[in-house]
């Protein structure tokens, strides 16, 4: 196989998906009803009338918890698939033990912040 083959491999699998999404979005602009009306336009909540303004303030808690979770949570995918090319490498095992440490002082600075503390 060339590289000229190689290239139009490349070309064709970039292609071909944003050929048949565009014609897909295409067929649907072409053949999807257009009959706007109040109903329609308004904004769907499980069938039960919208209660307040969608526009006020969120408890800050719940972003804190929401950052701390993907913060560990990814360290922890990280440190797994790290953790089997490790095997027999000391600067290897040295590395991942700094970073469980590095894990371990943020869990435990947000500890002593309160971040972990939910309100009653």
């Amino acid at each position: 196989m060339s590289s000229e083959d190689s290239l139009l491999f490349v070309v064709g699998l970039l292609a071909g998906p944003i050929a048949f999404l565009a014609l897909m979005l295409g067929v649907n602009r072409l053949l999807a009803p257009k009959r706007p009306n109040a109903l329609k336009n308004s904004a769907y909540e499980c069938g039960i009338p919208q209660a307040a303004s969608p526009w006020r303030s969120v408890n800050v808690r719940y972003s804190t918890a929401a950052l701390l979770l993907v913060i560990f949570d990814a360290e922890m995918a990280l440190l797994l698939a790290v953790a089997s090319g490790v095997r027999g490498s000391l600067v290897a095992g040295i590395e991942v033990a700094a970073l469980v440490l590095f894990l371990a002082f943020g869990l435990l600075y947000a500890w002593k912040k309160g971040a972990l503390r939910w309100p009653a």
